[in-house]
């Protein structure tokens, strides 16, 4: 995996964990973690902070920067391992014919599993981080290019959003479709599993200071 990018939803696949010590691997420009030897970059992990600090402007970089890590970046990196490059791909072309028939008034086409369908009005707790953060600046009416979350992707129709002095007053009102990558009921269990077995390398020593105490315990890797 080249790129974590949530926002652009153009992410390259995850890298196979290898055993190889970090020191002999390359990794691309700016990768500062490795998780299973996936590499994060120091980017990806900003890109996420600059939408947590649209929620928490208060905080200072070092604390966006662990929340990124423990509720979005890490967890995401686990769920694409435990559910693999293919069923990932395969959530992704259905969502993106579906976003492509939607936007032209036809029928989408008729999936293996169907995506989960709600419309949703709330805050960013209600529609989630990623979509919330896309919302807030698009047109009324437009479709989402899919967006990628932990375990799936989702393709998001605005269809209301009032005004707000700050970007948490906002109400927004949004049709989700939901396409997961993996419709097994364990599948969130098996990515927290996952993670317990997890280790973590750190390429520069400076985050180390982002990733929290127990996190660092929890991702030692299995004994």
């Amino acid at each position: 995996m080249a790129t974590l990018s949530l926002v652009s939803c153009s992410p390259a696949e995850p890298s196979v964990a290898v055993s190889t010590p970090a020191a002999a691997r390359e990794f691309p420009p700016g990768t500062v973690l490795a998780l299973n030897a996936t590499p994060i970059r120091a980017e990806d992990v900003d890109a996420v902070a600059s939408i947590i600090a649209r929620v928490e402007p208060q905080n200072t970089l070092p604390h966006l920067r662990r929340i990124a890590l423990t509720n979005v970046i890490l967890p995401l990196v686990a769920a694409r391992q435990v559910a693999g490059p293919e069923k990932r791909a395969a959530s992704l072309a259905l969502a993106s014919a579906w976003r492509a028939a939607l936007v032209r008034g036809e029928t989408p086409p008729a999936p293996v599993t169907a995506p989960l369908e709600e419309v949703t009005q709330g805050g960013f707790g209600m529609v989630g981080l990623e979509v919330w953060n896309w919302a807030l600046d698009c047109p009324v009416g437009a479709w989402s290019e899919p967006i990628e979350t932990v375990g799936a992707w989702r393709v998001a129709h605005l269809l209301e959003r009032s005004a707000g002095l700050r970007p948490t007053d906002v109400v927004l009102k949004v049709d989700l479709r939901t396409f997961v990558w993996d419709p097994s009921e364990s599948f969130r269990e098996d990515v927290e599993a996952h993670l317990d077995r997890s280790k973590l390398e750190f390429l520069d020593e400076v985050w180390r200071d982002f990733v929290p105490t127990t996190w660092q315990r929890r991702l030692r890797g299995s004994p």
